[in-house]
């Protein structure tokens, strides 16, 4: 049975790594820009307007779900940690997870409108832009705090369940500690008074004639 857990627990454990990595991946490309596409020899592609190609990146949960890096470039997937599709389940097991790839997409659909516009956009739609995208990483990092204080929170409570439970256990074990000394004194004593009474009976059953 404890092997099984231990299985489930790697199980779980392994589908979070896979998750964290995705985010990690989509919080570098806020704070450093979405990647161009390229070809094979490294050049940028542009569209029928002439703007540069963004690489893929996700623009919804179902999108981040079936992320696995096959959506992207040959030259950046090489580049990819390993990415891997996500379950339904698995993402909504885990509504903190949910809520962060939400607010990454959020800023990553604003930091493309940002990149694409660069060429043409008036210094204050840049500015608009940068605003946006700086309101929704105070609001990640917002959300990542509230979701700290919550594992802290979590933590606290087991922390004040397993010193309730040891501070049980050693009450409990106190107390027959002491009706073990407390029954053990009695049989002294009645060992006691049996002794003195076997002390007493035995010359009356001394052997006649001695």
């Amino acid at each position: 049975m404890s092997r099984l857990l231990h299985q489930s627990q790697v199980s779980k454990q392994a589908a979070q790594a896979a998750i964290d990595r995705k985010l990690a991946l989509l919080n570098d490309w806020i704070e450093q820009g979405i990647p161009y596409r390229m070809d094979e020899d490294g050049h940028v592609l542009l569209d029928s307007r002439d703007r540069k190609v963004l690489e893929f990146f996700p623009t919804s949960l179902r999108q981040f779900k079936l992320w696995d890096g096959s959506q992207n470039s040959p030259r950046l997937q090489a580049k990819l940690p390993l990415l891997t599709v996500t379950g339904n389940d698995t993402l909504s097991k885990r509504p903190a997870s949910a809520e962060q790839a939400a607010r990454l997409i959020a800023a990553l659909r604003l930091c493309a409108e940002n990149q694409q516009a660069s060429g043409s956009a008036t210094t204050a739609r840049k500015l608009q832009q940068a605003l946006k995208i700086a309101q929704h990483t105070i609001g990640l990092r917002v959300a990542e705090l509230r979701e700290q204080q919550r594992e802290l929170r979590q933590m606290k409570r087991e922390h004040a369940q397993l010193r309730a439970k040891y501070e049980g256990d050693n009450a409990e074990l106190r107390k027959n500690l002491n009706l073990t000394a407390a029954a053990l004194s009695q049989e002294q004593q009645r060992n006691a008074k049996l002794t003195k009474l076997l002390a007493k009976v035995s010359p009356l059953r001394a052997p006649h004639g001695s």
